[in-house]
């Protein structure tokens, strides 16, 4: 009786252990594309600065206002997005959530952005996008002063 159940046991083990070992975890889960990468949920800025020697790195930084560091950006998959003032608006008479539009260029390295007023607006060189944080940069011209600079910006979920 013992040989019997022994042997069904062993066999089970044998299967088990096969089964986990040719079942590893890729802890990345399916690779996603940029449209779901950037569209999972919504974005906080963690970070906006001038890149004055251009390699990928604030050498200015702005500073953010606490109205503005609760500010969302949702893209939606439709090319659509909507930012969110937070409970913490900087003007008061501000509406609440305002529209975006969205779109990639160049094989999904540009992000096309049409938000009038906002920072974050114009074709944004992506140089960085994951699950949990998105680096752009814009090359663009100082208002005030006239010269030619890189806004560099960082988003977190």
């Amino acid at each position: 009786m013992i040989k019997s159940i022994r042997n069904p046991l062993l066999l089970l083990a044998c299967i088990m252990s096969f089964a986990l070992l040719s079942c590893s975890k890729n802890d990345d889960g399916p690779s996603k594309s940029r449209t779901e990468l950037l569209t999972v949920s919504a974005w906080k800025i963690a970070s906006v600065g001038i890149d004055l020697d251009k390699n990928g790195t604030i050498d200015l930084p702005y500073s953010l206002e606490a109205c503005e560091k609760d500010n969302t950006y949702s893209f939606h998959t439709d090319g659509h997005g909507e930012a969110n003032e937070g409970a913490a608006k900087c003007d008061p008479n501000d509406p609440q959530t305002s529209a975006f539009s969205w779109s990639f260029k160049d094989n999904e390295k540009i992000l096309s952005i049409t938000y009038p007023g906002s920072v974050l607006s114009g074709d944004m060189n992506i140089k960085s996008l994951s699950s949990s944080k998105m680096e752009i940069f814009l090359d663009t011209t100082d208002p005030d002063s006239g010269f030619a600079v890189r806004l560099y910006v960082t988003l977190t979920h």
